[in-house]
């Protein structure tokens, strides 16, 4: 998989960086505990995992002064009338956050991605390679993993796969389920039984699956680089089965910390009985234990766990931080973590009964049962072995798996984040600014609405003990409709009172928040959750739509059909503004402009109202859009359930 992006490192790493098949093995232990301690915020003691330190402060020193130095120097994206060095010197930090939301939330994340990408000629500003930190919820996580470990590889050839002739690109014609359609049920056998080769070896090997490594596996064809069109029903052919999240530390581009750093974030569920006694809107209770997967560690920051493990060692039971057996290393397979974050089956669970499917999750059981999985494997969510089973946190709450010998994992959006903020609101990363992405479908046209903010917001207030803080935002949906603020970019939290200073407590990142919207229909983004499968042309358009939208910025009320031309000075001064205020920079007149354009407060609220009123006057009716779909935010995982009946339901 590495073949044509890494480095020449040694032996050794090349080892480490690709497994011999989808099974994890048996190894010994390190002579240190691989549990560590995430330690407190509040106590001074919150540390980050020692590599992703390493990474962060090469990638800092090394190589982002000079990128941020010529960002604010480059007059194409407009002057700031800040001086560049000064600020540069002040270590802006960007984190970008991809939602989920299915393939729809993989395409709107990499045509918002293309459209801050420096090598781009109609850019909104190089904010790819300046960023730090990079997320992705479930869909997103997809596009976030495709991205790295293919070296930063440009968006358009990325998922299309021109110029390259050993990948595909994402091969979105083909449906993940049922690639094969209804006629070619002989291809769609071939493909079934290697994703289930891959997934007995597992088995095999001792260690708990579920419906998750059959999903993970499907989406490594698409989204890493080992199948193409010619090798897709192959079943000798390697389709990624080995290559593990932890390989992106030797693509050429992390090597040389040219690129953000990759978090996937997931969240945990307890017991199914737990679930469903939750009764909260939500899947998943917004008090459970969030965590994330990074090349370097697995864990959670949360002030319920506030530790972490190595991800090389990823799949080993603890007991209170000692071994039960011998480690495991090769459980962190890329396709895994992709399907580990949207592992959406005990949602669909909840949220889809009747007779179809009770039919497609007998199927789906009845394979995984065909395998025969070891005692314990839980079969709607990701199984991992616990690292943290009775792990009492030095933060004085308690885990709330501790006692389970399989912590069960599910898709990041279950509990209502569906943008990855939470790794970006982490103390110790000391994040200033997230340009979160958000194509969630919340609405009846399948489009943001602000969902996944109050969800952070509640749970950063309710949950997170002052571990974290998230700038004021709307209490409401309805504010945010009512406001626009689901029609274009909005900056939240501009006006913090720390000075810039990230580590001080209550201190929180500003937000340029950007919703999948109509945008006077650049073309389709909205298509449904469960579309999984687009065509050519459907993908080119979507992105193209999805890369205009994200240039746009805020039109005026006057000509809403317009873009702001001057939304790439705007996006600019945001995500300098925490830098600038710790050089105790005042803004200059550009940039307070700029931000009493762009800035939510409280005592804009009316305003706003009256702005949206009177653009949706001058706005001519959106038509619907070919090929899109409405559907809400409850039908979400409803709808990947009918996609499942539409697909695995060949095989029956």
């Amino acid at each position: 998989m590495l073949s044509s992006a890494v480095l020449a490192v040694g032996a050794a790493a090349l080892v480490a960086a690709q497994a011999p098949s989808y099974a994890p093995i048996r190894v010994d232990c390190p002579s240190d505990s691989i549990l560590s301690d995430a330690g407190n915020p509040l106590e001074g003691t919150q540390q980050l995992p020692q590599g992703e330190q390493d990474y962060i402060s090469r990638r800092r020193s090394q190589v982002l002064p000079n990128q941020w130095q010529s960002y604010l120097q480059d007059n194409a994206t407009g002057s700031t009338g800040y001086d560049a060095v000064q600020i540069a010197q002040q270590q802006p930090n960007l984190g970008i956050a991809v939602s989920g939301g299915g393939l729809r939330a993989s395409l709107f994340g990499a045509g918002t991605i293309s459209a801050l990408d420096s090598r781009n000629s109609s850019t909104a500003g190089g904010l790819l390679q300046l960023a730090t930190y990079l997320t992705g919820v479930s869909g997103g996580s997809w596009t976030t993993t495709s991205i790295a470990l293919n070296d930063l590889e440009p968006i358009y050839s990325l998922v299309l796969g021109i110029n390259d002739s050993t990948s595909g690109g994402w091969l979105l014609d083909r449906d993940i389920l049922a690639p094969g359609g209804i006629i070619s049920f002989g291809n769609n056998g071939d493909y079934y039984d290697t994703l289930e080769a891959d997934v007995r070896a597992k088995a095999d090997a001792g260690f708990p699956i579920s419906l998750t490594d059959l999903w993970g596996r499907a989406l490594s064809y698409h989204f890493l680089n080992e199948t193409n069109e010619d090798n897709f029903y192959s079943t000798s052919a390697p389709h990624d089965q080995g290559t593990l999240f932890s390989a992106i530390k030797y693509t050429q581009n992390f090597q040389s910390a040219a690129m953000p750093l990759p978090i996937l974030v997931t969240t945990s569920r307890v017991s199914e009985e737990s679930q469903q006694a939750n009764d909260s809107t939500t899947v998943i209770p917004l008090e459970n234990v969030g965590f994330e997967i990074s090349p370097y560690s697995f864990g959670s920051f949360e002030p319920g766990l506030a530790a972490y493990i190595p991800t090389e060692y990823l799949g080993t039971q603890l007991d209170n931080g000692q071994p039960t057996n011998r480690c495991v290393q090769y459980f962190d397979n890329a396709g895994f973590a992709m399907g580990s974050s949207a592992s959406l089956f005990n949602a669909v669970q909840e949220s889809f009964a009747g007779a179809a499917f009770a039919d497609v999750i007998s199927y789906l059981l009845q394979a995984i049962t065909d395998l025969d999985p070891p005692e314990g494997s839980v079969d709607l969510v990701a199984n991992y072995p616990n690292s943290f089973m009775n792990y009492n946190p030095s933060t004085g709450y308690s885990f709330q798996s501790a006692g389970n010998e399989i912590l069960q994992i599910t898709d990041g959006g279950e509990d209502g984040q569906n943008v990855g903020f939470m790794p970006l609101l982490v103390r110790s990363r000391e994040v200033d600014v997230i340009f979160a992405i958000d194509g969630s479908a919340d609405t009846s046209e399948t489009y943001a609405n602000g969902t996944s903010l109050i969800a952070t917001s509640d749970k950063s207030a309710l949950y997170m003990q002052n571990f974290t803080a998230f700038p004021p935002i709307p209490s409401t949906q309805q504010d945010f409709l009512e406001q626009g603020l689901t029609t274009r970019p909005t900056f939240f939290g501009c006006n913090s009172t720390t000075g810039g200073n990230m580590s001080e407590t209550g201190a929180y990142p500003l937000v340029i928040y950007h919703p999948n919207h109509a945008g006077n229909n650049p073309g389709a983004t909205n298509y449904s959750t469960f579309k999984l499968s687009y065509e050519y042309d459907e993908v080119v358009s979507f992105l193209d739509a999805a890369h205009e939208l994200a240039m746009r910025g805020y039109p005026s009320p006057e000509s809403p059909t317009e873009p702001d031309e001057q939304w790439p000075l705007c996006l600019k001064c945001a995500v300098v503004d925490r830098a600038r205020a710790r050089a105790n920079i005042n803004r200059t007149a550009e940039c307070q402009a700029c931000m009493d354009r762009y800035c939510w407060s409280d005592g804009i609220a009316d305003s706003l109202i009256n702005a949206t009123n009177t653009a949706q006057n001058n706005t001519p009716s959106p038509q619907p859009e070919s090929g899109a779909t409405s559907l809400g935010s409850v039908s979400t995982f409803a709808g990947v359930a009918a996609a499942l009946v539409g697909g695995l339901a060949l095989l029956a």
